[in-house]
């Protein structure tokens, strides 16, 4: 396993990835960051790169939440995001190797749940794809001139 604090198997200008990091809120925070820095290289206004990073942090928050068992030692996932300029999309893609657990149930979570409604608006096109082996959540965005406009 390793961790979202080491440098990715890649990182460009076209992309990111991470492989077999830890399901852990500590390393997908990193992973966020690591985000951060990759969005910030990209012809991309503000807006559009805090809805790429929110809805991205939520699916791997989801991951850490929902597809392993609190203290899973296996527990990982993978991360890829892709920018297609030349099509105009920004792909990400968060996979876990999990199977679906519900988060505990008590009072301070009723008013959770709300996630992939969240990635659902802040996203062109989502999709969730469950499967014996894991869960793949597929966000893009369509990029168009507004959301390349006002950039630094």
């Amino acid at each position: 396993m390793s961790s979202a604090y080491d440098e990715p198997a890649s990182f460009t200008p076209d992309g990111i990835s991470h492989r077999g990091v830890r399901a852990d809120p500590s390393e997908i925070a990193l992973l966020r960051g690591s985000m951060r820095r990759w969005l910030a290289q990209l012809p991309l206004n503000d807006d559009c790169r805090q809805d790429i990073l929110l809805a991205s942090y939520e699916a791997l928050a989801n991951a850490v939440e929902h597809a392993y068992a609190p203290g899973d030692p296996a527990a990982t996932l993978d991360f890829e995001a892709i920018y297609r300029p030349a099509d105009g999309q920004l792909h990400v893609l968060v996979t876990d190797h999990g199977v679906w657990h519900d988060a505990s149930d008590d009072e301070s979570r009723r008013s959770r749940g709300h996630g992939l409604t969240l990635i659902r608006n802040l996203t062109s096109e989502m999709t969730v794809d469950r499967s014996p082996g894991g869960t793949v959540v597929d966000m893009r965005w369509s990029l168009n001139e507004n959301d390349t406009s006002d950039v630094h």
